[in-house]
């Protein structure tokens, strides 16, 4: 029991030692806040009856304003992701609507940039005349001219299938081989028919033509796939981002890379980290709330009452503890007395009489001589003769009397 309560002391001791060291000088201060960078600085802490105050004058990032030649969110990267808003389309592929080219749509990526990415275009290809020279009575190369080239006009036995953007029929291809045109070769190196690129790196080490029907689609910025001389994933080579290090990427979308995300604390795999239904890039306290007042990065009782609503009673808490440590202590040094008595008490037969009480051994109080007279009977009547022995009885009685001391 003694090292138990050598145990107490200990943390008691430790308590007060850690709390003194929580404290810092009147007039002492220190940098406060997350970002330094940018448009971002840090702000400053001023000691203040012996507890760091509110982080005064920090600016925090906001939202990229473009083509203002600031880094206003702080990520290291100026004006990025001016191109388009998130969501945004456009359309895009042929120049006009003539013949039988249609216009698609391009939609704006997460990273505020078009994709590169033409979707349900039609654009122009040759003239298709047909295996018999006969045409198909549309404008296929968009010219506003029909058949042209061909040697004769479009008979009803050529099937308009061709244009139909689909495999059907005999067709080896989207539209080609069997009864129309043949198919394009997308690894020659020549842009025929819908192709858009050539001689691109589609990943893979594979080098080919892309898009159109039949040809692979063109890689872009966004897909997640290392290709078209990219110096990593979706970043370097023509790609606007900066591969700096594998920090530029971020996993879960939102919109800062694993850098910030270190720098802020905040989850690199957790688009809305607090859970307070703001992106972690667009929330200015992106870890309120998250049960810890970090006055570090600008929190406290008005900005972030969830985390910081106790510190207001923090001293009250540490006086409180100390209290029940102290009685504690007290209840643990009277049950140790009360062992310790009880244990001489069955030993040494030494009555407690308290805290503290004489260790002398006991000795039994000596008990009063009792002076005992032999009772003779004698008979009412005369003529009966008064006893002169003792009885039975009363031998056996007096025996046990001087057995027991009481003589």
């Amino acid at each position: 029991m003694k090292k138990l309560f050598f145990v107490f002391v200990i943390l008691f001791l430790s308590a007060v030692v850690v709390h003194a060291q929580s404290k810092c000088n009147e007039g002492d201060k220190r940098d406060c806040g997350a970002y330094d960078e940018g448009e971002c600085q840090f702000g400053l802490q001023y000691c203040e009856d012996g507890k760091w105050g509110f982080c005064i004058g920090q600016i925090l990032p906001g939202d990229e304003i473009c083509d203002d030649g600031k880094d206003n969110d702080c990520d290291g990267y100026v004006d990025e992701g001016c191109d388009c808003t998130f969501g945004e389309s456009r359309k895009c592929g042929p120049a006009n609507e003539t013949g039988v080219c249609k216009f698609g749509i391009e939609y704006c990526a997460e990273i505020g940039e078009w994709s590169g990415e033409c979707l349900n275009a039609t654009t122009s290809s040759a003239e298709k005349c047909g295996p018999l020279n006969v045409g198909n009575s549309l404008d296929d190369d968009c010219d506003g001219t029909i058949d042209e080239g061909c040697s004769a006009p479009a008979q009803p036995s050529v099937p308009l299938s061709c244009t139909n953007r689909q495999k059907d029929l005999d067709e080896t291809g989207i539209d080609c081989g069997g009864p129309c045109d043949a198919c394009n070769t997308c690894d020659n190196g020549i842009l025929e028919k819908d192709e858009k690129k050539i001689d691109v790196a589609i990943g893979g080490g594979k080098i080919s033509d892309c898009g159109g029907l039949n040809c692979p689609q063109c890689p872009t910025c966004n897909d997640k796939v290392k290709n078209q001389g990219e110096e990593d994933i979706d970043c370097g080579g023509p790609c606007s981002v900066k591969c700096e290090d594998a920090g530029a990427a971020d996993s879960d979308g939102d919109g800062l890379n694993l850098n910030v995300e270190l720098q802020k604390g905040t989850n690199p795999n957790a688009y809305d980290t607090d859970n307070d239904g703001v992106s972690d890039s667009s929330d200015q306290l992106p870890l309120c709330p998250n049960s810890f007042c970090d006055s570090l990065r600008g929190e406290n009782t008005e900005t972030c009452p969830e985390d910081c609503q106790e510190e207001k009673g923090s001293g009250v808490v540490f006086i409180i503890a100390g209290i029940l440590v102290l009685i504690i202590l007290v209840a643990l040094f009277f049950y140790l007395q009360f062992k310790k008595s009880s244990k001489n008490l069955g030993e040494k037969k030494t009555p407690w009489i308290g805290f503290g009480g004489s260790s002398e051994p006991y000795e039994k109080p000596t008990q009063p001589t009792r002076t005992t007279q032999r009772v003779y009977l004698r008979p009412a009547s005369g003529n009966t003769r008064a006893k002169e022995k003792e009885t039975d009885i009363e031998k056996k009685l007096r025996e046990s009397i001087e057995k027991f001391g009481l003589k």
